[in-house]
């Protein structure tokens, strides 16, 4: 190490500390790609071994189950209704060993913003699990890559929550694990993260990005940035392209303008801790005066290496945004693998990859070919995945779910030493079929991308509702647009964006054509409309690390939003 360890900060220290636990945990990892069924066959045993006195075990006779084949043959493929009273009475009632002997003392609250959320058992083994890989192991893989250059800075980190951690009847706790933890470290957090408290758990109609990009700005040692996902990110260095000027003149002066929203006692609460720093104001008006033309991150934070989050997916266009207009190649990118409420299933091994290596001795592992439909005889292990080819992910964990059908689609892309790697595609019950025409998420992803990427606009994000009321049915896009070229024009926005959506999926190409289906129509949202629905998301409790884009509009508050902030429609013109 390069590196004076006795002169490190408190966050150097900390990354020091995390980087050397990691290094073991690195390597752990790289034997065990070598060989992954024999781990991750060795991890089934050992569950199945360990629970089969639970209630669940008894039923699906897991003490006589010696091999993979046999455990296919004797426990059912299941989802989360299978499972929905023994949770039930382990919540309700504190009855234990039903589905899971491990101690659970925590339940992860599902996404879902609507109706009744699940309960997600997580077992102490589960979250040690987690901790080890999305901690150690991360904080071991960016020494490999990075060596020490990041250590003696602090991150800026884009996390935020006003989401409530409850207990259940049960004194289990009950909500987002992120949020759980956080709250544990609540005190150390400015010791390693830019952004302030009030920032990081905000009061109602609290400027949060104005704080995240006023406090960040105010450090030029920053060597790294995380969010739970990129286009957090990206939304945030946008909002510091176009309001640098206040930004700007608020540092210099040790203030916050009154335009910036906030309650009297969270500005109050913020000024006593910012003081006037006309050097940096200085250094930032003349990196901002030259222009947005070529990426301004590196030469705001010239220490910054790398940024971390979700940038796989349906957010691999955000990632690749990030670096085209505003970092450039001298960050890096550490886009995380597939993490779940139900379990950790891939990290990645390199920096720049869409795809992440599967851990062997995180969850067991089976997979069904997307286009097997329900035909379980198609189910392989991981040794028997075809490089390529695209299925859906089935898990056996540690916090009692066997044989869970995750209803994610991944693709996998290649093998890291013996070990398949994969990318995230999409949830398999965001798929769309108004007439039989099955339009997947990556169909809808690919068909707005497309079309801005040929039309040369800005595409903020996107998201789309299967009008039924129409007649005949037909799909209705939001678009939010940003530079839009001055020759183009809605209608021929709406026109390739038909277009693109035939190419993507032909059937649903094909069934417009034939009238099956309506033209589709295109609405233009305000300004900044994705911004205010994830505030208002934010608002009513769901985790930041939870909150997915809305690629379908599937409920009636996500269809009274976006519809409430169309600013015009485009359809075909009879």
């Amino acid at each position: 190490m390069s590196l004076d360890l006795e002169k490190l900060s408190p966050a150097g220290q900390g990354n020091y500390q995390k980087a050397v636990q990691g290094k073991t945990v690195l390597e752990n990892l790289n034997k065990m790609t070598k060989d992954p069924m024999k781990y991750n066959t060795e991890l089934l045993m050992h569950i199945l071994e360990d629970n089969k006195c639970t209630e669940y075990g008894k039923k699906c006779d897991f003490a006589n189950i010696h091999s993979v084949e046999e455990f296919q043959k004797k426990v059912p493929v299941s989802m989360y209704d299978d499972y929905s009273e023994y949770i039930w009475r382990m919540t309700e009632e504190s009855e234990e060993n039903l589905i899971c002997a491990y101690p659970i003392n925590h339940y992860n609250k599902s996404s879902g913003t609507m109706g009744n959320p699940k309960r997600l058992p997580m077992s102490d083994n589960s979250i040690e699990i987690s901790n080890r890989y999305l901690t150690k192991y991360i904080y071991g893989l960016l020494e490999e890559k990075l060596g020490d250059t990041w250590f003696d800075g602090r991150s800026m980190s884009l996390t935020e929550s006003a989401a409530h951690v409850g207990s259940l009847k049960c004194g289990a706790s009950y909500g987002a694990l992120s949020v759980k933890l956080s709250l544990q470290y609540r005190d150390y957090l400015p010791m390693f993260f830019t952004s302030p408290d009030e920032a990081a758990y905000p009061e109602p109609d609290t400027n949060t990005r104005y704080l995240h990009a006023r406090f960040g700005l105010m450090d030029k040692n920053i060597t790294s940035a995380g969010a739970s996902f990129f286009s957090f990110f990206l939304e945030l260095i946008r909002y510091i392209e176009k309001n640098w000027e206040i930004l700007v003149n608020d540092i210099e002066t040790g203030t916050i303008d009154p335009s910036i929203k906030m309650s009297s006692d969270v500005r109050k609460s913020l000024l006593a801790k910012i003081e006037p720093q006309p050097e940096r104001a200085k250094e930032l008006r003349e990196i901002f005066e030259q222009g947005f033309d070529e990426p301004f991150v590196p030469k705001v934070w010239p220490n910054m290496r790398y940024i971390m989050g979700v940038g796989t997916g349906g957010f691999k266009t955000y990632a690749e945004k990030i670096s085209e207009k505003y970092t450039g190649d001298s960050i890096k990118q550490l886009r995380m693998g597939l993490t779940a409420s139900e379990g950790l299933f891939s990290v990645p091994y390199d920096l720049d990859r869409d795809d992440a290596v599967l851990v062997p001795d995180s969850v067991f592992y089976e997979f069904l070919p997307l286009d097997a439909g329900e035909d379980f005889s198609q189910i392989v292990t991981m040794d028997k995945l075809e490089v390529g080819k695209d299925y859906e992910i089935l898990i056996t964990n540690c916090s009692g779910f066997y044989r869970y059908r995750m209803r994610d689609a991944i693709h996998v892309a290649g093998k890291y030493n013996d070990t398949p790697t994969i990318e995230f595609l999409f949830r398999i019950d965001q798929n769309v079929s108004i007439m039989g025409e099955k339009t997947t998420e990556v169909a809808l992803r690919v068909a707005a991308e497309n079309t801005a990427k040929e039309l040369g606009f800005d595409l903020i994000d996107f998201s789309m509702y299967p009008d039924l009321d129409a007649s005949p049915v037909r799909y209705l896009y939001f678009m939010e647009i940003d530079n839009l070229p001055s020759d183009v024009r809605p209608k021929e926005i709406r026109y390739v964006l038909e277009q693109n959506l035939a190419a993507a999926n032909p059937s649903m190409g094909d069934k417009v054509k034939r009238g099956i289906c309506g033209a589709t129509k295109l609405n233009i949202l305000e300004p900044d409309t994705y911004m205010l629905y994830r505030d208002l998301m934010l608002s009513k409790g769901v985790a930041s690390g939870q909150l997915k884009p809305v690629r379908v509009i599937n409920n009636e508050m996500q269809r009274k939003f976006f519809f409430g902030l169309t600013d015009y429609s485009v359809e075909v013109v009879k």
